[in-house]
């Protein structure tokens, strides 16, 4: 299965690469990514899926890459973890920026892929063993979530192969929520 959703996605995105996101067709994605088609239907059944899937794949290749992140604090953990997600991201950047400005036109795309990029947030927390769990922990989630966006807003901006404004940006902005939940005892 993860085969399978690795090979839609990396056909998305090429796709995303050259056309616009309105252009995409399910029919012709299925096409491109060579799979039978009751295998392909399964796993999409139209555009939003598309754009999950799109996300599964990047939580895949994040669960797999996570091993090379030092243990350490939960800060720097979450540093690594954020920064490898971006590492990920910036293979595919024309792509992602392109769904993003169609995230922009139409915020209703966005909500139906939010359950499932929240998902990949607490996956990011328990890569950087960050307990999620009860009330503190959905304050945490949410302070993961606002950084990430922060984050990538800086993220679209940066075209250097280093992300030496992206990570400065993040380091920043961890810097700020180690505060304020000093403050408050999170």
């Amino acid at each position: 299965m993860k085969k399978l959703r690795a090979i839609i996605a990396i056909k998305t995105l090429d796709f995303l690469k050259i056309n616009k996101w309105d252009s995409i067709s399910i029919e012709g994605i299925y096409k491109k990514s060579k799979i039978t088609k009751i295998k392909f239907f399964n796993l999409i059944k139209n555009k939003s899926d598309l754009l999950k899937n799109i996300n599964i794949h990047f939580d895949n290749q994040l669960l797999s890459a996570s091993d090379s992140i030092d243990k350490s604090s939960s800060k720097d953990m979450i540093f690594e973890v954020l920064m490898l997600r971006f590492d990920l991201l910036n293979q595919h950047r024309r792509s992602i920026i392109k769904i993003f400005d169609m995230f922009k036109k139409r915020p209703n795309e966005f909500i139906l892929l939010l359950p499932a990029f929240i998902d990949s947030i607490k996956l990011m927390s328990n890569i950087a063993k960050i307990n999620y769990k009860g009330l503190s922990g959905s304050l945490k989630i949410n302070g993961l979530t606002i950084l990430y966006f922060s984050t990538f807003l800086v993220w679209m901006k940066d075209n250097s192969k280093s992300l030496d404004k992206t990570m400065t940006a993040l380091d920043n902005y961890l810097n700020r929520a180690e505060n304020i939940i000093k403050m408050t005892k999170i």
